[in-house]
């Protein structure tokens, strides 16, 4: 599966282009940020979950050679920071996912959460200025819809989605996110 999402970071809006797959050991998401207006590469995403959904890795590269690569480990999260001045390596207790801006961090939080029949899920959040922290992500069902597609119409599902209490609404499908209020919708 590949796509395109416009995505908002702050007050900046990006394309990320990205290309989607399953395989027998699990699910990989490979995704690419541009400015809408020159093109440019701002930084890539790079995510991977096993069979059940559980976090593998996750990487996220900057244009400027900043990289952050996430792995778990002992009942939490080791993040490894490299930017031009430096690397540094911190431990987050107590999370199993990550949450960043790219969309794929909500179908992946979404899919562990039903897996697990939890209501809530602890993940460190790993986005500019990278400062892994501690949060907690609520997805909670609130409606269903029928969306177009190239081959007629698909079930969606409404959730409200809350990071450390501040809430949006999303739509997704079984097999990807279509939007959330303020943050992404697909464009392509």
């Amino acid at each position: 599966m590949e796509g395109v999402y416009r995505v908002r970071i702050g007050s900046q809006e990006l394309l990320e282009t990205f290309v989607a797959a399953p395989g027998p050991m699990g699910w990989r998401y490979f995704g690419r940020m541009h400015e809408l207006d020159t093109g440019r590469e701002v930084f890539l995403v790079d995510h991977v979950v096993d069979v059940d959904w559980n976090f593998v890795r996750f990487r996220w590269r900057e244009s400027d050679g900043a990289e952050v690569v996430a792995i778990p480990s002992g009942g939490g999260v080791e993040v490894w920071i490299g930017e031009p001045g430096g690397e540094r390596k911190e431990f987050v207790a107590g999370v199993g996912a990550v949450w960043s801006a790219s969309p794929r961090s909500l179908l992946v939080v979404d899919r562990l959460l039903g897996t697990s029949k939890l209501g809530e899920m602890p993940a460190v959040r790993l986005e500019p200025p990278f400062e892994p922290r501690r949060v907690v992500v609520r997805v909670t069902p609130v409606g269903s819809h029928r969306v177009p597609t190239t081959d007629g119409t698909s079930a969606a599902r409404e959730v409200e989605v809350a990071v450390d209490g501040r809430r949006t609404r999303a739509l997704l499908r079984s097999d990807l996110p279509l939007q959330a209020d303020g943050w992404f919708e697909l464009v392509g």
